[in-house]
């Protein structure tokens, strides 16, 4: 798939100068501060650890797999009682009582004792009674398609698994990252709020000392009063929406809500210059790809496995063991047997067409999937390079006006000390400074957020510092 997030713009983030090179973008390379909270959030997340668990659970199957290719051994033994049931007469007596009693008399005519004993009719039991088969298996696959394929199936899953690992590793990244990023920018709208409760109170004391000295009437004094409630009012609300934040960023690391979160300097230092590194030339990293190729050499390795009925399956059986009546292990009960087992399916219902055809269809549905996949990722990656893009016009916009705002406010504060302008001049200049840095402060970090999205749809987040 072609290079479809290369910048070709230049923006400033927080007075920040991020260039974006041709064929590059841009990642932050975040402080210790926010570094060890991301450690901390994927060590920490329970959901996280559940596909870890998953991805070690695949690694103990290939392991299974690779198994099957070894000889099986297992001790079976047998003993059996039994009384009754089938039997079969044998006239062994009625066939050689007569022959035996013709050579007795022939011997006793030349002078010699006839030694041959008359016997009985034998009765034979189908079921022996006092029984034992006691012997040593032992099971060598020597043509198995099935267990070939499996352990490639197996050690495919791996890959898959491991690749959902980082899917999520990755989505976990940018969601610390983005809650951080509200956190900061909550608390820098109770900075802004907090600088204009001072200044109403500056505003308050200094209506207050020239209404006791009858320079100004109480009027000016009730409005500068209804200015304060209005302002302390947003300053609590600001703080309420920064320890909510700051709780819901704690809930994504699982540590208790009520943490202290520590700030990270870089992220508010206008100094700072963020990093620019060059991607890979294509989108071939992507987990999701990764899991879809996995998942399509799956179905491939399942195609090949089904259509392997065509060939026979062939195993060694050894047998060694003892066998014979009574509980012992004579010598003469001692027996030893080999058996190559040749298993051939001839016909079964055209079920095995039917397997082969659907394992056809499931790699053509994935093959689908995944050209779907890299459109749905292409429009991902240009609506996220957009969005940075207005995000960062907006923070450079938002900082001009923050510099207006602040000079505008010294010279109406300067115009109102020797009466030049009106306490309504001066509580818009107010609003209007505090209204410049909470737009600044939230477009700042808007900008940030949006580059985390960008570096979330490229995957260029390096994994590698904090995986085990």
């Amino acid at each position: 798939m072609r290079n479809i997030c290369k910048n070709h713009f230049l923006f400033p983030i927080l007075v920040v100068i991020i260039q974006l090179l041709t064929s590059s973008i841009a990642c932050t390379q975040p402080g210790e501060i926010l570094d060890g909270y991301i450690k901390q959030g994927l060590e920490n997340n329970l959901a996280l650890k559940q596909k870890e668990l998953n991805l070690a659970m695949s690694l103990q199957a290939l392991k299974e797999a690779n198994g099957l290719f070894y000889p099986s051994a297992e001790l079976n033994a047998q003993y059996m009682l039994a009384a009754g049931g089938r039997t079969i007469e044998l006239p062994v007596g009625d066939m050689l009582n007569g022959v035996y009693s013709s050579l007795n008399g022939i011997l006793e005519s030349m002078g010699q004792p006839g030694d041959f004993p008359q016997i009985a009719n034998e009765k034979i039991e189908f079921l022996p009674n006092g029984y034992h088969d006691t012997k040593i298996r032992v099971i060598t696959p020597l043509v198995n398609a099935e267990i070939y394929y499996n352990r490639k199936i197996r050690k495919e899953m791996i890959s898959s698994t491991q690749a959902e690992v980082n899917v999520y590793k990755r989505e976990l990244v940018k969601d610390i990252k983005t809650a951080y990023f509200r956190y900061l920018q909550a608390e820098k709208v109770v900075d802004a709020y907090t600088s204009a409760l001072e200044l109403v109170l500056e505003a308050r004391r200094v209506i207050q000392k020239l209404v006791e000295n009858q320079m100004a009437g109480p009027e000016k004094l009730y409005r500068i009063d209804a200015e304060l409630s209005q302002v302390r009012a947003q300053l609590t609300k600001a703080k309420n929406e920064s320890n909510t934040a700051a709780a819901y960023f704690n809930f994504l690391l699982n540590q208790p809500l009520q943490n202290p979160v520590s700030t990270d300097s870089m992220l508010m230092d206008a100094g700072q210059r963020l990093t620019v590194y060059n991607p890979s030339p294509d989108h071939q990293g992507r987990e999701e790809l990764v899991q879809l190729n996995s998942a399509l050499k799956l179905t491939d390795y399942d195609y090949r496995m089904k259509r392997s009925y065509l060939l026979p399956t062939i195993s060694n059986i050894t047998d060694i063991g003892y066998q014979g009546y009574s509980y012992s292990f004579e010598r003469d009960q001692q027996y030893i047997m080999n058996t190559i087992n040749l298993t051939w399916p001839v016909f079964n219902g055209f079920r095995n067409r039917s397997k082969v055809a659907q394992a056809k269809i499931e790699s053509d549905i994935l093959r689908n999937r995944i050209e779907e996949t890299e459109q749905q990722i292409e429009l991902q990656c240009r609506v996220a390079e957009d969005n940075l893009e207005a995000s960062v016009k907006a923070e450079d916009a938002n900082r001009s006006s923050l510099i207006s705002s602040k000079e505008y406010y010294k010279v109406v504060s300067k115009q109102y000390a020797v009466g030049q302008k009106s306490l309504l001049d001066l509580l818009d200049a107010r609003n209007q400074l505090t209204s410049s840095q909470i737009n600044y402060t939230v477009s700042h970090f808007e900008a940030l957020i949006r580059l985390a999205e960008l570096e979330r749809t490229n995957a260029s987040y390096n994994l590698s510092l904090f995986n085990n």
